[in-house]
């Protein structure tokens, strides 16, 4: 392995030890944005850009409430972030990020936003 990136993982694991995905949505969202496409496209798409080598992805679906959230965790189950994807309307769809790098007043999440931000059209 690199070792330019393991203390950059060693920091990962090291920060996101103490959180849980469920713990993690009771934060301030890191960023909030609504996109101009249905929340299970949006999802799916989310889903498939954040998956890597160094996290787990995890989606959850609530299609009677149009809604999903998205899980990004280490190995070891530790959050990283989590995508909270609401319907807003017939194509409109908020997304909510939560970071265990920072609330809302830190640019933490840009990442996460620009992947957000490339499966849908801004509205």
């Amino acid at each position: 392995m690199n070792h330019r990136v393991m203390p950059s993982l060693v920091a990962l694991c090291a920060t996101a030890a103490c959180q849980s995905p469920a713990g993690l949505t009771q934060k301030a969202p890191t960023w909030t944005a609504a996109f101009g496409v249905p929340y299970d496209v949006l999802t799916n798409c989310i889903v498939e850009r954040e998956r890597g080598p160094l996290v787990t992805v995890t989606p959850t679906f609530y299609a009677q409430e149009r809604r999903a959230t998205v899980a990004v965790t280490t190995p070891t189950g530790s959050a990283v972030g989590v995508y909270e994807i609401r319907q807003i309307s017939g194509r409109g769809t908020e997304v909510a990020y939560r970071s265990i790098f920072g609330g809302p007043s830190t640019d933490a999440g840009g990442g996460a936003f620009e992947k957000a931000r490339q499966c849908g059209n801004a509205a």
